[in-house]
């Protein structure tokens, strides 16, 4: 199956655990292979401040996912993860980085 970017980005992305975090805002292309490694979602406040990701007013936090962390991809982004368990499979440098 193949996917655009302009189907996935504005996607709402839930947690194992049914927590929805936020939506997908960009997707990160290896280069060379030019498959997708990671995409980054654009955080809802309560997720954002319950993962430390660090936001300001005008600002959302973000964060980026690897895609070994994905489940599926339907209506929704579901991760493998639950919110708990996220801290282990995110790329510590990403945990706050700013908005493209």
């Amino acid at each position: 199956m193949r996917l655009s970017d302009k189907s996935l980005v504005g996607l709402v992305v839930v947690t194992a655990d049914g927590q929805a975090l936020g939506e997908v805002s960009v997707l990160f292309i290896d280069s060379q292979t030019w498959h997708v490694e990671a995409f980054q979602v654009k955080l809802r406040r309560g997720a954002a401040e319950q993962l430390g990701a660090s936001r300001t007013l005008f600002h959302a936090g973000t964060i980026e996912i690897p895609l070994q962390a994905v489940q599926s991809v339907g209506d929704a982004v579901v991760l493998s993860v639950s919110v708990a368990e996220l801290h282990q499979v995110l790329p510590s440098a990403a945990a706050s980085a700013p908005a493209h």
